[in-house]
């Protein structure tokens, strides 16, 4: 007999943000869709050997600081741990010889205690001028702001204030090896070059892949009488298909990859949760979803490529994937082929790759809003109009995710890369994978970028030097140009020292610097798009030159404290002078 009926899914629904039966499940350990990280492989086997006697916790809300220490205490009470002094904000247990200490949070007060006194009280063993020898472990959650000012405001951690000093100043200090300060917002949800990366896991543990929880088990059409015109079945079944999965999972992360490159916001596990739990699921329960389907409503909206990019939806991580939604990229060739061809006809469905498993009824959605756009130009009812707009978008993001990239580059020239609105995606990526510049080619298009930005158009001076008007100059019909060599300049990649062993760790942005490192310039993703487009010939906006160029205005002004040894004149642009010492320290004009 149908049930009808899956349970597991009003668990997942509590995952997402913006929950309509609760938000309980957004924070501290949810033991059923749990996934073990660096901290659970590295970290949590040297804490409970004792190896740490102090471990630093820091990052932002919903990074699964309380998770991971929740879960280290349930390991040790699992082993025979001898818990005493619980509260809801950490506890006191021995294990193995080792007295432990848990905070859950350490920047705020607990009940009648202030948070003075509590992190007086946590650190007490730290205090003197040498390493405590104790057989102690304290783990703390707490953020780097409250750190500094607590311990380095005492001069009895002299020790320990120390180091707390260098790790927050210097670039990848190494820690005694009792001490581990983790910071979380170094920790990458998405890895490119790794398929093990947390959203995998996430993404694998939330479609049940391999995990045999039989999460879906109840979703199957012999358990459930709405399984073939259910949203929930068709997004599961779209993720897990064995034709189809590994092509939706890749696009989804790279799209991942690109908000996680734009820096706007740290991407913490409680974001990347919330985030899948309303992509796959939406918000309704079986018996909502099965008054709809009786109803017969339309619920293309509901299906996953519509979900990330929901224009109703305040989740944080939706509005971010909605300022890069794959269907407002103009592609007028393909459009005009979707927008007069039945989506369910051969010469449509041909632009797809071939699913294994049955699953059609989005197309059915898709179909009725096609049916019902616009008779021709003269036709202006405004339902007409938005049906129009809503069967494109959804069409062009089914497109995205589901398309077969060798009939598209066949037929149109293009792959599922031309719907995302960065035309150097791929060259980012590709050295944020290798930090490999084949012949200096991406240092090149910067330098040249750069003196571009500068109003210096000659493509051979540009390339081969970082030039940089004077402003004593801008008065005068001759323009005055610094000159500072490509060949002084070299691109490197961020790193995180000893903390990427105990986190998952992919670069978000590219250093640009001088070799001395006296100058140095972090480019993500959004400025290397408008540097590569400057190189091109692109004129930036007045708001994307305040949006993007303040870190790259310092950086020229970093510049130009060093000493030029070659200045270039122009009167008109075309006509270019260079203006240099000669080996024997005459002043040398010379025309280029």
């Amino acid at each position: 007999m149908n049930s009808n009926q899956n349970n597991n899914l009003n668990e997942f629904l509590k995952i997402y943000s913006q929950s309509l039966l609760s938000t309980g499940l957004t924070r501290g350990l949810d033991e059923k869709t749990y996934i073990q990280t660096k901290l659970d492989t590295a970290l949590k086997k040297d804490i409970l050997e004792g190896k740490k006697k102090l471990v630093v916790l820091t990052g932002n809300a919903g990074d699964g600081k309380t998770a991971f220490i929740q879960l280290i205490e349930s390991s040790a009470q699992k082993n025979g741990a001898s818990f005493y002094n619980k509260t809801d904000n950490g506890c006191k247990f021995s294990f193995n010889g080792f007295q432990f200490e848990t905070l859950y949070d350490g920047s705020q007060d607990y009940e009648n205690i202030s948070n003075e006194i509590l992190l007086k009280e946590f650190f007490k063993p730290f205090e003197g001028n040498k390493e405590p020898e104790l057989n102690i472990v304290k783990i703390i959650a707490i953020n780097e702001g409250k750190l500094r000012d607590f311990i380095l405001k005492k001069r009895e951690y002299s020790w320990l204030g120390k180091h707390v000093h260098h790790y927050l100043e210097y670039e990848n200090y190494k820690l005694p090896e009792s001490l581990a300060f983790i910071n979380l917002n170094n920790r990458a949800v998405v890895e490119l070059n790794n398929s093990d990366s947390i959203l995998d896991k996430l993404l694998r543990t939330f479609l049940d892949k391999n995990n045999g929880n039989n999460f879906w088990e109840p979703c199957k059409p012999e358990n459930c009488e709405y399984a073939e015109h259910c949203y929930i079945k068709q997004n599961i079944d779209s993720f897990n298909d064995e034709a189809l999965g590994q092509v939706i999972r890749e696009r989804f992360k790279e799209l991942i990859s690109i908000l996680y490159l734009k820096r706007v916001k740290h991407i913490t596990m409680r974001d990347i949760r919330s985030l899948l739990s309303y992509l796959l699921f939406n918000k309704f329960t079986c018996q909502q979803i099965q008054k709809d389907i009786n109803e017969e409503k339309n619920l293309l909206s509901r299906f996953y490529y519509n979900n990330g990019f929901d224009e109703h939806e305040v989740d944080r991580m939706i509005k971010l994937l909605r300022e890069i939604d794959v269907a407002e990229v103009t592609l007028p060739k393909i459009e005009n082929l979707l927008y007069f061809i039945d989506p369910n006809s051969e010469s449509i469905q041909q632009l797809f790759v071939k699913r294994s498993l049955p699953g059609k009824k989005d197309l059915n959605y898709i179909e009725k809003y096609f049916n019902e756009k616009p008779e021709g130009t003269s036709d202006s009812d405004e339902k007409r109009k938005r049906n129009a707009e809503i069967f494109l978008k959804a069409i062009k993001r089914k497109l995205f995710f589901e398309g077969d990239d060798e009939v598209l580059r066949e037929q149109f020239d293009i792959d599922h890369y031309a719907f995302l609105p960065y035309k150097y995606y791929k060259t980012f990526i590709e050295f944020l994978k290798t930090g490999d510049d084949k012949e200096n080619q991406i240092r090149n298009d910067l330098v040249l970028a750069i003196s571009k930005s500068e109003k210096i158009y000659n493509e051979t001076v540009g390339r081969e030097n970082i030039c940089i008007r004077s402003s004593s100059g801008k008065k005068s019909r001759t323009k005055a140009f610094y000159s500072f060599k490509a060949a002084d300049f070299e691109l490197v990649l961020p790193t995180i020292g000893e903390e990427e062993k105990y986190l998952e760790y992919f670069p978000n942005h590219i250093i640009f610097r001088h070799v001395d490192k006296s100058a140095s310039l972090e480019i993500n993703i959004d400025l290397f798009e408008i540097l590569m487009r400057i190189k091109e010939g692109y004129v930036p906006t007045s708001i994307e030159i305040q949006t993007f160029f303040l870190n790259l205005e310092m950086f020229k002004r970093r510049i130009l404290a060093k000493r030029s040894t070659k200045v270039i004149l122009t009167e008109d642009d075309a006509n270019l002078y260079s203006f240099e010492k000669s080996a024997t320290g005459k002043l040398v004009l010379t025309k280029i």
